[in-house]
């Protein structure tokens, strides 16, 4: 009958709100889980990029009998310095190129040259004069290049150099020398894997650093190195190191650019060592080589990816004893079965 009310049909407004933040739980609930499947993906992602760079180290050996050295030459005495036009401080990174599919990068450097001739470091303080003089720069189109296996996709992507960026470090050692390290790479190194006493399941080749905020306003002890100057024992240094937080942290002047280039074998750019286990602060000693501690530093959740002598790509816990993680970064330390802790 016409007079009759029709059935009304649909969601009350109390159903839609009940719906919503049903909804909205899910997600929340979710959400989480996402992230880490993500994340557990980007982490095998990174091991996976690690586990390339000993592919190609070990063709680089096949092929030179030796392995690349982590920083190629330079004229300093005892005191560091930016350096000289004279200097060829190239990375093993650089070297290792054409075992990574990167020939035609290779093919553009002129190693005869310094990395960033005409300007002696990568770093330059007038960040507009680099840009307005890029075209100056020899090896300018090679070094922008962005290389994906130089980079782990869990980290910040915060850099502003015009160079192609870099993650992944040589190991230089277990102590806190700048230059002739103990480890695989060193300064005009030429280790071969036979000299590796340690065995090279136990010997640490390679791990990942947490790229630089390129703020200097921003305390970031993950990427971040802090200038510790004076006269210190490397056990002292040490321990000056690790009592810094970011409170206290910011009294000091701090490098932001870390990992900024591949091509340049710059502790802050391309090497790392072991003095302290990782995710710690990094510090250096701006009066002398001996004085710089760089650690593996990573995103991940409590550690970080480290490749070992004999390729394989272990994840490292952050809360590994010391003389563990100090013994996994020399080649002949005596310490052999010191890695069965990992």
């Amino acid at each position: 009958m016409r007079g009759d009310n029709p059935t009304r049909s649909g969601f009350t407004l109390i159903e839609i709100l009940v719906t919503i933040t049903i909804i909205g739980l899910l997600i929340a609930l979710l959400l989480p889980a996402v992230q880490a499947v993500r994340e557990a993906a980007r982490k095998m992602q990174c091991a996976n990029n690690l586990h390339q760079l000993g592919i190609a180290v070990q063709s680089y050996h096949e092929a030179h009998s030796v392995l690349p050295f982590g920083v190629g030459l330079d004229h300093d005495g005892p005191i560091s310095s930016l350096g000289t036009l004279d200097d060829r401080r190239y990375s093993a990174h650089a070297m290792l190129l054409p075992y990574l599919d990167q020939a035609v990068v290779y093919n553009r450097l002129n190693f005869n040259v310094a990395p960033f001739h005409p300007f002696v470091n990568a770093a330059n303080d007038d960040q507009e004069e680099l840009a307005r003089r890029f075209d100056e720069v020899i090896n300018g189109p090679a070094a922008a290049a962005r290389i994906e296996v130089f980079l782990c996709p869990s980290d910040l992507d915060r850099l502003q150099s015009l160079w192609g960026p870099n993650n992944y470090r040589t190991c230089n050692g277990s102590s806190w020398s700048g230059r002739n390290g103990n480890g695989m790479f060193g300064q005009i190194s030429s280790v071969k894997l036979g000299d590796v006493k340690d065995g090279l399941s136990n010997t640490a080749m390679f791990s990942e650093h947490v790229k630089g905020s390129w703020d200097d306003t921003l305390i970031d002890p993950l990427s971040d190195l802090y200038n510790l100057q004076g006269v210190w024992t490397e056990s002292q240094f040490s321990d000056a190191c690790g009592r810094l937080a970011p409170q206290t942290a910011v009294a000091y002047q701090y490098d932001v650019e870390s990992g900024q280039t591949w091509l340049a074998g710059n502790m802050n750019w391309t090497r790392y060592n072991h003095v302290r286990t990782p995710n710690r602060t990094n510090c250096k000693n701006g009066f002398t080589w001996d004085g710089v501690i760089l650690n593996a530093t990573s995103w991940h959740t409590g550690g970080v990816n480290v490749l070992m002598g004999d390729g394989v790509v272990k994840f490292v816990s952050e809360n590994i004893n010391d003389d563990i993680w100090r013994a996994l970064g020399t080649r002949a330390g005596g310490e052999g079965t010191a890695g069965a802790g990992l």
